[in-house]
């Protein structure tokens, strides 16, 4: 017995452990041509977060839902934009 928890949820970059909790998470989306690029910024993320090198890990569900917001993102002018992981969540839902 090691005293740790089973499900004891590792880094795969540095090792640390997991944790679930709220990120956020920038993202570089290309714009309507390869040579534009637009920041997306997406906060409340549910995510296992490093406790070492803080770095965000989502599930599958919670990166469609990214996903799809960076598609219909590629589609405005915006060249920033900043959002709430919780506005997305009636989206995914209809």
């Amino acid at each position: 017995m090691t005293g740790e928890l089973a499900n004891d949820k590792r880094c795969p970059l540095c090792g640390g452990r997991l944790k679930p909790g709220l990120a956020t998470i920038p993202f570089l989306a290309e714009g309507a041509t390869r040579f534009e690029q637009r920041v997306v910024l997406v906060q409340g993320v549910p995510a296992e977060i490093c406790g070492s090198c803080h770095e965000p890990f989502t599930a599958g569900r919670v990166t469609d839902q990214i996903v799809d917001l960076l598609n219909q993102f590629r589609a405005t002018r915006a060249e920033v934009s900043i959002t709430s992981y919780a506005d997305l969540a009636p989206l995914a839902a209809a």
